[in-house]
């Protein structure tokens, strides 16, 4: 009986240690970022009253996750509340922002009515929002979970090693008149992150 005792105490002692392991990463379920929705504003300033036409610019949430077996990518998320892979009028640009040792980086995709343009993932120059280097990168559209997925390799943000802090994580969404408009490239609908209901870092796995 002792014994039972004991391997249940053990038992109870790797559960209760494996579990804030696991809760480091990201995921649908444990996202690093949960906005708000129905907060896409006019010139990312003037609230709209009516929102349906503009889901697919109303994020909801964004995390990054690894895989054990491609270490060496950075998966990053992004969902929105609606998805498609053409836009009707406007062109639909979705970025993640991410910080890694003082180095930002976005990952971008455009979605516009020619359908789904290449996944890119750039290096800010400076603190002027100038990108030093772009890289196209692989990603997925998944229209059933309305999620953006970008395969960022590490080496392109300087292969951070295991238990390195992902931080100031900022997905954004944006919509604007196309080049094939003749119409200005203003950015007229946004969904920003600075209101999100929760943001935290992400620590890397492998």
């Amino acid at each position: 009986m002792r014994n039972k005792i004991v391997d249940i105490f053990v038992c109870m002692l790797l559960i209760t240690t494996v579990l804030p392991i696991t809760a480091l990463a990201g995921g649908p379920e444990n996202p690093e970022v949960v906005d708000r929705i129905r907060d896409v504003k006019l010139f990312g300033v003037i609230t709209i009253p009516l929102q349906m036409q503009y889901k697919y610019a109303d994020i909801v949430a964004a995390w990054l996750h690894e895989e054990s077996l491609t270490p060496e990518y950075l998966f990053v998320s992004l969902q929105l509340r609606d998805l498609n892979e053409k836009t009707e009028s406007l062109e639909a640009i979705y970025d993640v922002d991410l910080t890694w040792n003082n180095n930002r980086f976005i990952a971008m995709l455009h979605i516009n009515p020619e359908g789904i343009h290449p996944f890119w993932v750039g290096r800010y120059l400076d603190e002027s929002n100038d990108i030093a280097q772009w890289f196209e990168c692989e990603g997925t559209v998944d229209i059933k979970t309305n999620v953006i997925t970008w395969l960022v390799p590490k080496e392109v943000m300087g292969n951070p090693s295991k238990g390195s802090i992902i931080t100031s994580i900022h997905p954004l969404a944006i919509l604007r008149f196309t080049d094939a408009s003749g119409l200005p490239l203003m950015d007229l609908f946004k969904d920003l992150s600075w209101n999100a209901k929760t943001s935290k870092d992400y620590v890397i796995q492998y």
